[in-house]
């Protein structure tokens, strides 16, 4: 089942321009699945990404296991470990785990794979339930209006 987006994000919004425009699907196991094809400006090194886009993918892909259960999140923490590099244009896939829920805090591990299912980073998270009804108005942005 696909994954709601917010057309401003970083992580999943259509309308940012300079955004990765991931989609994501939450998967019959609990898991969660995203999809995202880098673009010339989210560069690093010459015909390399930027190493700080695969953190952002990765810490979009793990904390969306909070939209599973239809709740919001914090990042507390995230831990990657990079395996290769990867050119613009290629198209990524990760997936993302829950390793652990206790409460409102729950880790989860996510790992990003290139088109032929080759590892390029793989990451640990730590991650805070934002559930208040209060709290999930302001950061879906109604608090703003």
């Amino acid at each position: 089942m696909e994954q709601k987006s917010f057309s401003e994000c970083f992580g999943c919004g259509k309308d940012n321009t300079s955004g990765l425009k991931a989609s994501f699907r939450n998967m019959e196991n609990g898991d969660v699945e995203g999809f995202f094809t880098p673009d010339r400006h989210h560069s690093g090194y010459e015909d390399a990404i930027h190493v700080g886009v695969i953190v952002a993918f990765l810490d979009e892909l793990m904390g969306r296991l909070a939209f599973v259960k239809d709740k919001y999140y914090l990042t507390q923490s995230i831990d990657v470990t990079f395996k290769c590099a990867v050119s613009y244009g290629v198209r990524l896939r990760g997936q993302a785990a829950m390793k652990r829920h206790i409460g409102r805090h729950f880790t989860a591990r996510g790992t990003v794979f290139g088109p032929e299912g080759e590892i390029i980073a793989q990451a640990q998270g730590r991650f805070l339930q934002l559930d208040t009804p209060e709290v999930k108005r302001r950061v879906a942005g109604e608090g703003n209006k």
